[in-house]
């Protein structure tokens, strides 16, 4: 769990038992796999979690962070799928092979999250903590895996970089990828989109 998320839930798990807490945080999980930020309410909450409104809004200090906590969390999982598949992909297959599965991949699991759900988190996290310096970090996941890919590869199409290298690749693909999406920009997951993304992928990352 991101450290300044489990700050603001310290009272809740002094003066409730752990189980409550998970049973919340459980329920938020169920909310944000729908893919519906307008679900994202402290009714729905008490809702889907079986605990009365007043008893979440006195126990937690912010509704909106079980929801941000939430979100890391699946977005966390999602990029782990993601590093799991690079690190296992096919030694025997291109850059322009890796690339396109890759791009393929983050699309269907950006469309199932969902652009309302990344709007919701950016508007309402940044509200409360501004723009932290780890905000784009989550994409850093990916570079470990990767670079064990290139180790492992035998078609010499992949070229070799650093481990900070990685680091900013895999930043700006973030940029050029999900953050198009939690813009609205209406280029977002279309032919174009996929294309363009899959040819700047392939420059930084092709030997």
């Amino acid at each position: 769990m991101n450290k300044k998320l489990e700050i603001l839930f310290a009272d809740s798990k002094q003066e409730r038992s752990q189980k409550t807490l998970e049973d919340i945080l459980q329920a938020a999980e169920q909310l944000v796999t729908e893919a519906d930020a307008e679900l994202f309410t402290s009714r729905n909450l008490a809702k889907k979690s079986g605990y009365g409104l007043g008893t979440l809004v006195r126990r937690l200090n912010s509704i909106d962070y079980v929801f941000f906590w939430a979100i890391e969390k699946g977005r966390e999982k999602v990029l782990k799928e993601i590093g799991n598949s690079i690190s296992h992909f096919d030694p025997n297959l291109t850059i322009q092979d890796f690339v396109e599965t890759i791009v393929d991949q983050g699309f269907t699991a950006i469309t199932k999250v969902g652009p309302k759900v990344m709007r919701f988190y950016d508007e309402r996290y940044t509200k409360k903590n501004g723009l932290t310096t780890d905000y784009f970090d989550h994409f850093d996941l990916l570079v470990e895996p990767y670079l064990e890919a290139c180790q492992k590869n035998q078609t010499g199409t992949f070229r070799m970089i650093s481990h900070q290298e990685a680091k900013f690749v895999f930043r700006a693909v973030l940029m050029m990828s999900e953050r198009i999406f939690a813009q609205y920009d209406p280029v977002a997951g279309s032919t174009e989109h996929r294309q363009i993304l899959i040819g700047l992928m392939t420059r930084m990352l092709a030997k």
